[in-house]
């Protein structure tokens, strides 16, 4: 598909605002400025063209997205970031009830119940198709950190792999090149010999440079994968998108985590990579991760994607903690559960809890103890994917299984992020563990595991100033430190 020139449209009906001779910012009519407009400004100028706004008319500009997001970040303030497709926050739950820590995180989903569910858990939510949202918006152009994580359903068996066909997986692969030429992602050669005498009369041709983005609009770069029979996983052209897109708008990405189906194909976990790479991203890898090595009383195993701009972290590293599932419920040792009921199949239809049992799904509602007909509650589905039984999950029974089947399990979401963030991540998992499974992780005390993890006798209260000092290091004051009651979910 040749690569149009033309400019966004989107627009170019609202006037502009034009500068004074002292460079204040003076509207030419009462209409709104442009996103152009925004962008052209910066600091102070920025600051006061905004404030010259009514509160209505920021809201306007800034939506969907929070009105501060229009103004920079002030010293002090928490990250700004993105979680797309986000489901029902169980990424969220990892950087906030795992790590602790809390980023200025803006998710994005669709389905009504699973926002309702991280709303109620602290999160804030625009519900909305991720396909009508553009990343070239000037309230993310301070975008910092960036969380994928969609739904899977083509690359996996449930789905009968439909994301691998030969004609999906190739149109999918050619959109991802299209979308990184589209947002300038291309290098191109300069002339090899300037015959320029002096250095000022140069232009871009005669060096090595970036190509220019497109602007094309975001209508037209997923049109590109309308013609895959594979809905869910066209949505793997979300992170390039968004991605190259803040890029494109001079965001100063940092962090990137990607969490998708371990039946993700090699060849778009490897195209996404090129796409990182090109843009100049320090470190781009992906791993296979189960939750149940991270102590999760259930397996997950994702195909995770962690990126840092400017280090190299190195890989997640595996702790192989282990869960076993009826001990973390309170449940008979010898309880063994039905998943199918009377039918036979294959794979057999009962299994024993005395384990860290199969991936859980939204069939869950339905499974029950072969001896006694009981049926998971919900606060146990929690516990059984690594949340506390707590965890305000909305819905009816099957909507809430459905959610917690999907989630981003928060013990591997904080393990990739602690390693982004270079924090010291297994002791803090291993504590949150002992919270929510007090029977099988239980810890004599949290100070005792995050600071003195040799000490067999509890450790006095640490001190708030050991803390920052602990984290002095590294990226962890980027972050809002919590200092409630550690033992508080």
């Amino acid at each position: 598909m040749p690569i149009p020139v033309a400019r966004p449209t989107a627009h170019e009906d609202i006037p502009l605002f034009a500068l004074d001779t002292d460079g204040q910012a003076q509207p030419t009519t009462e209409a709104l400025p442009a996103h152009e407009d925004l962008f052209a400004l910066d600091g102070p100028e920025l600051t006061a063209l905004l404030d010259s706004l009514t509160t209505a008319q920021r809201d306007q500009l800034a939506a969907p997205y929070p009105t501060r997001w229009l103004y920079p970040p002030k010293p002090g303030d928490a990250p700004r970031g993105v979680n797309v497709c986000a489901g029902c926050g169980g990424g969220c739950a990892g950087l906030r009830l795992v790590l602790g820590v809390e980023a200025d995180m803006v998710c994005i989903e669709l389905r009504k119940d699973p926002t309702a569910t991280s709303t109620a858990a602290g999160c804030t939510v625009i519900r909305q198709d991720i396909k009508t949202l553009d990343p070239r918006h000037p309230a993310l152009r301070w975008t910092r950190h960036v969380m994928c994580t969609m739904p899977c359903t083509d690359w996996t068996r449930a789905g009968l792999g439909a994301g691998r066909d030969a004609t999906n997986l190739e149109i999918l692969l050619d959109a991802i090149d299209q979308v990184g030429a589209h947002m300038g992602n291309v290098w191109v050669d300069g002339a090899h010999v300037c015959t320029h005498d002096d250095p000022g009369d140069c232009d871009e041709d005669c060096y090595d440079h970036m190509a220019e983005p497109s602007g094309a609009p975001i209508t037209e770069l997923w049109s590109l994968v309308d013609d895959m029979t594979a809905q869910t996983a066209g949505l793997m052209l979300a992170p390039v998108i968004w991605i190259l897109g803040l890029r494109s708008i001079g965001a100063p990405l940092q962090h990137i985590v990607i969490e998708q189906s371990s039946a993700l194909p090699e060849a778009v976990q490897e195209y996404i990579q090129t796409e990182l790479w090109t843009a100049g991203c320090e470190s781009v890898q992906w791993q296979d991760l189960d939750a149940a090595d991270f102590g999760s009383a259930s397996n997950r195993n994702r195909a995770i994607m962690s990126a840092h701009w400017y280090r190299s972290p190195g890989p997640v590293t595996v702790p192989g903690i282990r869960t076993n599932a009826a001990l973390a419920l309170g449940w008979p040792l010898d309880t063994r559960i039905n998943t199918r009921g009377e039918r036979k199949t294959s794979g057999g239809n009962v299994f024993a809890l005395n384990r860290t049992i199969t991936a859980v799904t939204g069939k869950i509602r339905g499974w029950y103890c072969q001896e006694t007909g009981r049926r998971f509650t919900i606060p146990e589905v929690c516990a059984l994917v690594g949340l506390p039984g707590d965890h305000p999950v909305t819905g009816s029974r099957t909507s809430q299984c459905q959610q917690l089947g999907d989630i981003f399990s928060p013990l591997v979401c904080a393990a990739v992020w602690g390693t982004l963030l270079g924090l010291p991540w297994l002791d803090m998992l291993r504590t949150y563990l002992a919270r929510i499974y007090p029977t099988v992780h239980a810890r004599t005390d949290p100070a005792t595991v995050l600071f003195h993890p040799h000490r067999a006798r509890p450790a006095p209260p640490v001190p708030e100033a050991d803390i920052l000092r602990l984290f002095a290091q590294s990226d962890y004051p980027n972050f809002r430190i919590r200092t409630k009651d550690p033992t508080a979910h």
